[in-house]
């Protein structure tokens, strides 16, 4: 049965999401995030709390939903997407090759085909480079180098395509290497789509199902979330957000989770030990339509524009390890260069003439140390007369606009640290730090800027997907109010990962754990390379991206 909805339109910009989203008083804005929950943290005073979205119920009738002035129904047709291509990656040693479990999935399968009418391809691999080889294909008439199965299209399934399902199946769970164990599953997605010309097909909607034990095991730059959800993204969705999502079933697996975070608002992560994967699948079955029903869904621009924010607290992680001395010159303005985040301030309020006033916090990334400092050299240097900032007494933040914010910057932001940075932990406790009360308002746009030449080193402290939620929860889980800004050393792309870069400031080592954590805020989160190009060019560049989120802000009541 084909469900029929008819989207109205809208810019495919996240400004002109965010002015439908906050138009409507009475409809429920959903922020993009995940009903996960995870597991309490014991070390750090990580309190993952992720909100849940809403997605909408097929009812599988055929619908319209027109956008006329009176709001009757238009009549026209919708623009599905016409191929779905799944990938389904699972670890041979997994309990999920029982009948109940094959029935499950084929169950899933069908039901892509038979409610989006789509053309439906399943490639079915280990988590190994090696693409999976079988003979199961053979009888649909498949050559033997060809792993794709056409499970169905035009809402009819393939008769031959369950028989062929089971197989593909039981030659996963017969899988041994001599490699591997068939648990590195990042690129057990995406070495097909690299190696195979026909997979993915140009303009398909794209599935990730990856059924885990754990998280990837492979220990390298190529199983890194932040760096594999780029290239599914780039290379299944042509960089469409609106034409991806991965469902993720394992044990602790937030890595896994952090890439289906990063994909779209429509992935969603299952823990084992709370939900089989028959119940998981089932749970994700409606999500997984809705895909393609979004596939050229556009809403339509707002009647009344929101009001935009009048303030905005600035939140900077400094990396104060000894070989960043150049990059904190830049940032403050010393031996005659102009200072980066003054002028930055002054492009920002000529842009945002409504805005009343801004909070500018600094943070260190030393372990234990997540108040904000007041004083120079902090957090090495004991704070005295002799180290003051002009931050105000009582306080431990800057507000501007000011006549001595430039100084009192330069001088706050000359921070000193260790080497073992806990960069992206330490700002999202920042946030939190009881310390700190009074800097993060509850109408604010709050915007995050870590600043490093190395990646941030708090996996010991929490996973990557806590301190996500814990950045989250800071703005009550609402992620239009946020805009984090990473500006550290790039890892490459999954086929061409890079190492050590030389940039303007000297040496940096790639931060793949920070970008994965930005990346999974998606439109929110930026990453900038500190080898790319100078701080001010790095300011500049992010100037759009806060202007458009200030304007679309509308505080909550």
């Amino acid at each position: 049965m084909r469900i029929s909805v008819t989207p109205s339109r809208r810019p495919a910009a996240l400004l002109a999401l965010v002015l439908s989203a906050c138009s409507d008083p009475g409809v429920a804005v959903s922020t993009g995030e995940t009903g996960t929950t995870l597991p309490a943290t014991t070390g750090g005073g990580i309190d993952p709390s992720t909100p849940t979205t809403g997605t909408s119920v097929t009812t599988g009738e055929p619908v319209t939903t027109g956008d006329s002035e009176d709001g009757t129904t238009t009549g026209e047709p919708a623009t599905f997407c016409r191929q779905l291509d799944i990938s389904l990656v699972a670890n041979p040693d997994l309990e999920i090759y029982t009948p109940a479990h094959r029935a499950a999935v084929a169950a899933f399968l069908a039901d892509m085909v038979e409610t989006t009418g789509a053309r439906v391809r399943l490639l079915v691999n280990s988590g190994t480079e090696i693409t999976l080889a079988t003979d199961c294909l053979l009888p649909l008439g498949n050559p033997a180098d060809d792993p794709v199965l056409v499970y169905g299209e035009d809402g009819l399934v393939d008769p031959d395509a369950p028989a062929a399902l089971d197989c593909l199946l039981s030659a996963l769970d017969g899988h041994t290497s001599d490699f591997d164990n068939g648990a590195f599953y990042f690129s057990g997605l995406l070495f097909p789509a690299l190696e195979l010309d026909h997979w993915p097909a140009p303009g398909a909607t794209g599935l990730a199902l990856i059924f885990t034990v754990g998280d990837d095991d492979q220990n390298n730059i190529y199983a890194q979330p932040g760096i594999a959800a780029e290239a599914y993204l780039r290379l299944v969705g042509e960089g469409d957000r609106r034409r991806v999502a991965a469902f993720t079933h394992g044990q602790l697996a937030g890595e896994l989770e952090i890439f289906g975070l990063s994909l779209s608002e429509h992935s969603r992560h299952f823990e084992r030990d709370q939900t089989d994967l028959i119940d998981a699948l089932q749970q994700w079955t409606t999500t997984a339509r809705q895909v393609c029903e979004d596939f050229d869904f556009e809403p339509p621009f707002p009647e009344v524009p929101p009001s935009g924010c009048k303030r905005i607290d600035v939140l900077f992680n400094v990396d104060g390890s000894g070989s960043m001395n150049e990059e904190q010159e830049a940032l403050r303005g010393i031996n005659d260069m102009a200072p980066v985040f003054a002028e930055f301030t002054d492009a920002l309020l000529a842009e945002l003439t409504d805005v009343e006033d801004f909070h500018v916090g600094v943070v260190s990334p030393q372990e234990g140390v997540t108040v904000l400092g007041t004083h120079r050299d902090f957090p090495e240097t004991p704070e005295s007369p002799a180290t003051a900032c002009g931050v105000p007494d009582g306080q431990r933040w800057l507000v501007g606009p000011s006549a001595t914010l430039a100084e009192d910057f330069a001088c706050v932001a000359s921070t000193q640290s260790g080497t073992l940075e806990l960069t992206a932990y330490n700002t999202a406790e920042a946030l939190h730090d009881p310390n700190n009360a009074g800097f993060l308002r509850d109408d604010s746009l709050v915007f995050v800027v870590m600043l490093t030449d190395e990646d941030t080193h708090d996996q010991a402290l929490a996973r990557m997907v806590e301190i996500r939620a814990r950045l989250l929860s800071a703005v009550d889980g609402d992620l239009r109010r946020l805009v984090v800004l990473g500006v550290a050393a790039s890892g490459g792309t999954f086929e061409a990962p890079k190492s050590v870069c030389t940039g303007p400031y000297g040496k940096a080592a790639p931060a793949r754990r920070l970008a994965a954590i930005v990346g999974s805020l998606r439109e929110r989160g930026i990453m900038q390379d500190i080898c790319g190009g100078d701080l001010a060019s790095t300011f500049t560049g992010v100037l759009d991206d806060v202007v458009s989120a200030c304007k679309a802000f509308e505080p909550v009541p």
